[in-house]
């Protein structure tokens, strides 16, 4: 079984379109969690236009278990197959593959998922995975996705809260003790009142650790914590108050700022504990702070601050009770300056868009926007479909589905700048259109794409190497990210990755302004936060070149793939696919017309796979074996040198086959093949044996090194020719001649393949003409001897 085999399979049986789109669909998308082949089981999530979806293969239950729409919707099993299914068929083993395919009415296709055990066992699986890897942040958010009823939740609740405690991931802890307060599990969690003391206490001996903005979000989760939690150990309490008081005459602004918050949040209580408390807000040092804390939150716009944490002390200052004539006016003018950026940074995409429709031709075309609820169906031109580049732009701005042929109206709206210079439709029959675009441009019509805009964007050609792998004492704290175009650009980046979750770059990262779409970048695995459960914020430590990403990878670093294909490396280290098939692959992938430094990367690239050659002479002759004319070709191909060898069809299996044992570079190896090759040929015209010289299409060669023996090869050809002898044998006027030496020769065969004829018995002397007509026009005398019956 291979993989052709099963494209062809798949596209009889579901057609082609789907087929493709799911080709489309990134692999990186899909996770897949376990997979066991015998009996089959796989378990996987899927994100998918910014949803997660789950795919479970139970071979013993002959279940296939996925919450896709196309699942819901359907009841017939060739019509629930999506995207999704078909792309994870193409991930797995062929022969696995092939199993599920012809099989694959024998199995319930259901989504159905009572008490939502098939998702919660899916992310408790992917929790102990990335709890095991010390990449606990990430644990922590997999382990409250898996409380999805409140059955069997105290388990996770337990193992959450001591994760988190563990390992002082406190602003997640908080955050899953409001969350879960909301989510009604209040009475679950009271159980473990012994580990919620415990991390308060440690977080109180903490605070001065965490950034302001930490602080203020943890603030935020404790405040809404507090309208459901009640302390019930006094002892507790007394030390908090205790604890409070200490830190309320710090000199750290964190502790100050989270002991006064909740001093005053609290205050009619806290003065019945403890009557120092009235003492305290009244003082000179409070209304102190409070003008420090307004200096502060101006300073905060002056220096350009994430409007999130302007919006948390706005939030916090009603406690404190400033007023808002002290800052109301400039954090309004702040929110409208940040709205603009916001505006900016779409037109920076849409002016790097339009880059590319320019660049690579695409045509501007009528695709006839259709209302279907609140979504438009379109028919994209066939001529652009046929444009990789112009696949590209399309999904960056919302459109999705089958043949990228559906998109929301607040896509249209947001995206309208650039949806006007693609199209020519006319937009103005659609309110809701309009009511997006208003929403977010606006009523003026002044925004336009300014090609100055682009420049920021288009890569450079640099090579990084900082051998970042090597500072780190584990290459499981890494990961390598290829940035791409953000569909919806957030916290002000124009980048994002796209893996089981969206990853985006954190904005203190000293490299946050300078990264590029098909930016490749050692980042740090751990994410700084995550939000929505799918919205990773990660940590960029350096950009990297090819050379550095291809050696990472081949020791274990992970990595988000996107348009360069790096996935490959993967495969042929663990010989699922061969070095000959994967540059194969390289070469073809049609996102190189677009993707930048593209043949950098094929450099790269090339000097991996003959690396891996290399050390794997046995395998790789085996490989040769298999299929000489297949692998031979792309063996060439990958040494570049499809051009000098043009022309010549040589025995290079046996060829390559002695020098792997003989070299250790790509570049000697080339070297010593060309001289090789050009010794095989010196040692065949010497040997002259007739008709040898069939392996060589001088037309071919024209352009190759070996043109210069074109004069001795046409020399032989033309001797061998004119020494065979041709016999002729009459009988009763009647004459037939027996040319069997004369097939043997180069012009002789040639002869052959054009009049078609059986030259095993004597032919005729009209055949006979033909092939005087032939040798007199290439100057050829033929020899031709009487015989006698």
């Amino acid at each position: 079984m291979n993989q052709k085999l099963l494209s062809e399979i798949i596209i009889e049986r579901y057609g082609k379109e789907l087929y493709k789109k799911s080709v489309e669909f990134p692999k990186n998308k899909i996770n897949i969690i376990s997979l066991k082949e015998d009996p089959i089981k796989v378990r996987a999530i899927i994100l998918d236009n910014e949803r997660e979806y789950h795919l479970i293969i139970n071979e013993n239950n002959n279940e296939i278990f996925h919450d896709c729409p196309t699942f819901l919707i359907h009841s017939e099993i060739d019509d629930k197959i999506c995207i999704h299914l078909i792309k994870l068929f193409t991930m797995l083993n062929p022969s696995i593959s092939l199993k599920l395919v012809e099989n694959i009415n024998n199995f319930s296709l259901t989504s159905e998922d009572y008490g939502s055990k098939k998702k919660s066992t899916n992310y408790l699986k992917l929790a102990n995975a990335c709890i095991n890897s010390n990449n606990c942040v990430e644990g922590l958010s997999y382990l409250n996705k898996a409380i999805i009823n409140q059955q069997d939740c105290e388990p996770i609740i337990e193992r959450y809260l001591k994760t988190a405690i563990i390992n002082d991931l406190f602003i997640e802890f908080f955050e899953f003790l409001q969350s879960a307060y909301s989510n009604d599990l209040g009475t679950y969690i009271l159980k473990y009142n012994h580990y919620i003391e415990k991390g308060i206490r440690l977080f109180f001996k903490s605070t001065s650790k965490y950034s302001f903005f930490e602080i203020l979000r943890i603030i935020d989760y404790t405040d809404k914590l507090l309208d459901f939690y009640e302390f019930r150990s006094e002892s507790f309490v007394e030390s908090l108050i205790t604890e409070l008081l200490k830190m309320a005459n710090s000199k750290d602004f964190n502790e100050r700022y989270f002991s006064m918050y909740f001093i005053k949040k609290k205050y009619e209580t806290l003065v019945e504990l403890n009557p120092l408390f009235k003492e305290f807000i009244t003082s000179e040092s409070f209304e102190s702070f409070k003008v420090e804390i307004i200096h502060y939150f101006k300073n905060e716009i002056e220096n350009f601050s994430v409007i999130d944490k302007l919006k948390l002390m706005k939030k916090q200052f009603e406690v404190f009770e400033i007023s808002k004539t002290l800052y109301f006016d400039e954090y309004t003018s702040y929110k409208t300056e940040i709205k603009e950026l916001e505006k900016k940074v779409y037109l920076k995409k849409f002016a790097f868009l339009r880059l590319l429709k320019e660049k690579y031709n695409i045509k501007k075309s009528k695709i006839d926007f259709r209302k279907k609820r609140n979504t438009y169906i379109v028919n994209h031109s066939k001529e652009n479909l046929e444009n990789p580049a112009y696949h590209y732009i399309i999904n960056h701005i919302g459109f999705y589905g089958i043949n990228d042929s559906t998109i929301k109206s607040s896509e249209i709206g947001v995206n309208y700048l650039i949806i006007k210079e693609l199209f020519l439709d006319d937009l103005h029959n659609f309110p809701d259109i309009f009511y997006y675009k208003k929403q977010f441009w606006g009523d003026d019509n002044e925004y336009e794409i300014n090609y100055l805009d682009v420049f920021s964007l288009i890569s450079k050609s640099i090579e990084y190497n900082y051998d970042i792998d090597q500072v780190y004492s584990s290459i499981n704290d890494l990961v390598i990210i290829e940035w791409d175009l953000a569909n919806k650009p957030r916290q002000g980046s124009l980048v994002n990755a796209y893996g089981a979750q969206i990853v985006i770059p954190d904005q203190n990262t000293s490299l946050y302004h300078d990264l590029k779409p098909f930016d490749l970048c050692y980042c740090q695995k751990t994410p700084v936060k995550i939000e929505g459960n799918i919205i990773k914020t990660i940590n960029v430590i350096s950009k990297c070149s090819f050379k550095d990403a291809i050696s990472s990878i081949e020791k274990g670093v992970a990595f988000i793939e996107g348009y360069f294909p790096l996935g490959l490396i993967r495969s042929i280290l663990s010989k699922k696919i061969s070095p000959f098939e994967a540059y194969e692959i390289a070469l073809d992938n049609p996102n190189k017309q677009f993707a930048p430094n593209y043949g950098k990367f094929l450099k790269a690239f090339r000097k991996f796979l003959f690396n891996f050659i290399n050390k794997e002479k046995e395998y790789i002759y085996e490989t040769l074996k298999t299929n000489p004319e297949k692998y031979i070709n792309q063996f060439i191909i990958l040494l570049n040198l499809s051009t000098e060898l043009a022309g010549l069809n040589l025995p290079y299996t046996d060829i390559i086959n002695d020098i792997l044992y003989e070299v250790g570079s790509l570049d000697e190896f080339r070297t010593k093949l060309m001289s090789r090759v050009h010794s095989t040929v010196k040692k065949l015209l010497k040997e002259r044996e007739v008709g040898s010289t069939i392996i060589f299409d001088l037309k071919k060669m024209r352009h190759t090194p070996f043109v210069k023996y074109s004069d001795e090869i046409l020399k032989i050809r033309k001797e061998e020719f004119e020494h065979s002898q041709v016999y002729r044998f009459t009988e009763q006027d009647t004459r037939t001649y027996n040319i069997l030496e004369l097939v043997k020769t180069y012009y002789g065969n040639q002869f052959f393949k054009i009049l078609n004829f059986d030259f095993n018995k004597p032919i005729s002397q009209e055949f006979f003409n033909k092939i005087s007509n032939y040798s007199a026009k290439l100057n050829l005398k033929v020899n031709v001897l009487e015989e006698k019956i």
